[in-house]
């Protein structure tokens, strides 16, 4: 009885061929894991003054607006539990994710402050995060109308910027100004005010919460996926 035979047949001498060549990892092609891009949001910076403004001569002399209707605004959202930091941050999540990015919350205390910033670099995260770092400033929130006979609207300033590790910056700063009168544009990107969302006085602004927290909520939604078409990819 002779030797048993060894030779593999040619069809099995392929599919080990066609195997080995599937494993080799092929240049310039990334895996889908390899090519998403994680983002950390920071807790945004927020104002301590809210405003309520109206074009024309205030506006000069005061472009905060109204301090009674300002601080009454405030006040309102307290109570209802409008959390702006909490809800700006949200949305940024949600315009990251919806680009197929890994967004995930980087908690940061940030009390309000006068003038709203980016992150002083000793307040930068000592540990090196996965991917980038969006830091995100409110500088300015409220209600907004061009003229005494025009109707309020939601206003929204948001300044942003993106860090990578080491505290680089990897994109400077950048401005979103959703219905921000022109005096104060300053070369941002300009987002005109739609829908619905319009008062013809402050009273009525208050008179219906649900709908004024809505309508601000749809405002930093509206900024954030403009933040989220910005933020540069992998």
């Amino acid at each position: 009885m002779g030797p048993p035979n060894t030779r593999r047949p040619p069809c099995a001498l392929w599919f080990v061929a066609v195997v080995a060549l599937l494993a080799l990892p092929v240049a310039g092609v990334a895996s889908p894991a390899s090519s998403l891009q994680t983002v950390s949001v920071a807790t945004p910076a927020t104002p301590t003054r809210w405003s309520a403004v109206a074009g024309g001569l205030m506006q000069l002399v005061d472009p905060w607006g109204d301090a009674d209707k300002a601080l009454r605004l405030k006040r309102l959202a307290a109570e209802d539990r409008f959390d702006l930091p909490r809800r700006m941050q949200q949305h940024l999540l949600e315009a990251l994710a919806s680009r197929g990015r890994v967004a995930v919350p980087l908690t940061i205390q940030r009390p309000p402050e006068l003038s709203p910033g980016p992150l002083a670099r000793d307040r930068l995260p000592e540990k090196l995060l996965p991917g980038v770092l969006l830091d995100v400033s409110v500088e300015w929130f409220g209600v907004y109308r061009s003229g005494a006979l025009e109707p309020y609207r939601p206003m929204v300033a948001v300044g942003f910027r993106v860090v990578g590790a080491g505290g680089m910056l990897e994109q400077s700063t950048r401005r979103i100004l959703y219905n921000v009168p022109a005096s104060l544009t300053r070369g941002g990107e300009v987002v005109v005010a739609t829908g619905d969302c319009d008062w013809k006085s402050f009273d009525a602004v208050t008179l219906d919460r649900a709908r004024l927290w809505g309508c601000m909520d749809a405002a930093l939604e509206q900024v954030a996926d403009r933040i989220g078409m910005q933020v540069p990819g992998p």
